[in-house]
């Protein structure tokens, strides 16, 4: 074979590689790495975070707009109603069994719990646009990127909203004038809350995930699950074990945490 020694990348005589070998080693180092990416996208669309399969996902250009439409919608307006469930079901429970002060103290936090919520799930909405417009382009590295960057933007922010609600939820009660003989209560409920507030925050962004390709009902179909095991746990922390407020709050998060399980381990196949 003949080398043409004036396009030799290395001028040592001994040496014969050239341009055209190092164009031809990049081209197939290239497919080799495309090769690796399709197959890692592939397992990701299939078991991980993914685009799901076609059972799994809508498509909402095809057939009667209206209808899916309301078909979309009305499974997300169902579940914003659930996810106020659980802070409603907590304060009738100790409502009618345990106090006045403790209803009034549960009470007093449902406006920042609601806050919380609406927050995290304007933030589920917003990354699941993004999600949304990679999966109608049908561009598997958008979707990619998109997922793994807003779990990672959810796991840091759970973590500043968790140190943020240990430390400062009597302030948050004070600024929102809570009395004085029951901001103690109303405070260890909120502290318990932000605690396993990450089990709400990773609900919310797996269930943007969901709704961004077009599958409103199962978000639903696990809320539905997580508000059951609220009621369930509630009067066992309560009476049970005689925990009260600390007992309604416990339930919350572990309820939380099962919606968060379920969606979780839905998006990943497992």
């Amino acid at each position: 074979m003949h080398y043409n020694t004036q396009r030799r990348i290395c001028k040592s005589p001994g040496c014969f590689f050239h341009f055209a070998d190092l164009k031809l080693f990049c081209c197939a180092l290239g497919k080799q790495r495309n090769m690796w990416y399709n197959y890692c996208n592939f397992r990701f669309f299939m078991k991980g975070f993914a685009m799901p399969a076609k059972k799994q996902s809508v498509d909402m250009t095809q057939g009667s707009i209206s209808g899916h439409l309301i078909r979309f919608a009305v499974p997300m307006l169902i579940g914003q109603v659930f996810q106020q469930l659980y802070n409603t079901v907590d304060s009738v429970v100790v409502g009618q069994f345990v106090g006045k002060e403790a209803l009034a103290a549960v009470g007093s936090t449902g406006n920042i719990i609601n806050a919380l919520i609406g927050f995290f799930s304007g933030l589920s909405m917003g990354a699941g646009v993004i999600i949304s417009q990679s999966f109608g382009a049908r561009d598997s590295r958008g979707v990619h990127d998109a997922v793994h960057t807003s779990l990672l933007l959810t796991l840091l922010a759970s973590v500043v909203c968790t140190a943020l609600g240990l430390f400062a939820a009597p302030l948050m009660l004070e600024m929102m004038d809570t009395p004085a003989d029951v901001i103690g209560e109303a405070a260890e409920y909120l502290r318990i809350y932000f605690a396993g507030v990450a089990g709400l925050m990773f609900y919310n962004i797996g269930s943007g995930i969901l709704r961004a390709v077009g599958d409103s009902k199962r978000p639903l179909y696990f809320l539905i699950i997580s508000c059951i095991c609220n009621i369930i746990l509630d009067p066992i922390f309560i009476f049970g074990f005689g925990m009260g407020v600390k007992g309604a709050a416990l339930a919350t998060i572990i309820s939380q945490a099962v919606s968060c399980g379920w969606v979780l381990a839905f998006l990943t196949g497992k």
